[in-house]
């Protein structure tokens, strides 16, 4: 894992690359197909467009690129675009196309956890946890140098105004204090942001995160297709992800995906995990997580150093 010495100023100018590589210019001159067409006099919905693959997705947004919003190259093969009604019916019927679902409002999750969290001989030394979330009021009495604004997907200088992201932080920060907390801002003040704004802030985890990472979600949008996909993406690169439910029972897929009502402490449980087993892939870490919905802490399982006993979906 890189020092973190100097990370904030390149996670800025990464921040700024990548911001003018996924927020397409209005006034950017189409080339060829539906762009040819005059300006539409239908009411245009803003959408999420999944391609078959990137090939796919790339000739795509060359067709309809003076209306797209988001253009997404690696946690997923699509883009957010304005459609009217008769732009939506072409492009269903396109075989590129996989799905296409309306952007909406996503709202952030409150999550539960225990009086104290759960220790250990391990801290999360040499991890990543990406907080995907409103944003972190990066404060040096609280996560020292270990904090740092990563990116904005609003467009702004991903400092939190609504508190959520950072609470989920110091949660996580208490369960594993000596890993990287990286903030990925893709929530407003108020709680809540916009779907394509989120599959921006994971598109971004997945072409930045390096070395042994913990990606947490705890916001809704479980009936999503894009985002579904792109969480999986996010996973198959090496990131652990973590996502917030309603509930308290925990849930780990074979894939590497971990879903529980204490998403930021089951993602310091498996930073913990990741500094004594670096090298583990979200596969292998999901596959020594056990889920049991007996009691409501997070214990180093006894009959096996390797692996984590999560009891009610973890801290």
């Amino acid at each position: 894992m890189p020092r973190r010495l100097g990370l904030p100023s390149v996670y800025l100018a990464a921040a700024v690359a990548t911001a003018a590589t996924t927020a397409v210019p209005l006034a950017m001159t189409p080339a060829s197909g539906l762009a040819l067409r005059a300006a539409p006099v239908e009411p245009a919905r803003s959408y999420i467009v999944t391609a078959r693959d990137r090939v796919a997705a790339r000739d795509l947004v060359g067709e309809v690129r003076w209306r797209v919003r988001r253009y997404y190259t690696s946690a997923l093969p699509g883009f957010a675009t304005f459609l009217t009604p008769a732009e939506l019916a072409e492009l269903r019927a396109d075989t590129r196309v996989r799905t296409i679902e309306p952007d909406r409002e996503i709202h952030a999750m409150t999550g539960r956890g225990p009086s104290r969290p759960s220790g250990g001989r391990a801290s999360g030394a040499g991890v990543t946890m990406y907080v995907v979330d409103s944003g972190v009021a990066v404060r040096r009495d609280e996560f020292g140098d270990r904090a740092w604004r990563a990116f904005d997907a609003t467009g702004g200088t991903g400092r939190d105004c609504g508190g959520h992201g950072t609470r989920l932080a110091s949660r996580a920060h208490d369960g594993a204090p000596k890993a990287g907390i990286a903030s990925v801002r893709v929530l407003g003040c108020g709680g809540s942001g916009t779907l394509a704004d989120v599959l921006a802030g994971l598109d971004w985890v997945h072409r930045h995160a390096r070395g042994p990472s913990v990606a947490t979600l705890s916001f809704d949008g479980a009936d999503s297709p894009a985002l579904a996909r792109a969480a999986g993406s996010l996973s198959e690169s090496g990131v652990f992800v973590v996502t917030a439910t309603d509930g308290g029972a925990c849930r780990v897929t074979s894939d590497g995906r971990a879903f529980s009502g204490h998403a930021p402490y089951l993602a310091a449980a498996a930073a913990r995990h990741l500094e004594l087993h670096p090298n583990a892939g979200p596969a292998v870490l999901a596959s020594r997580l056990n889920c049991d919905t007996a009691r409501g802490a997070i214990r180093q399982n006894p009959s096996g150093p390797n692996n984590l006993l999560m009891r009610n979906g973890g801290l």
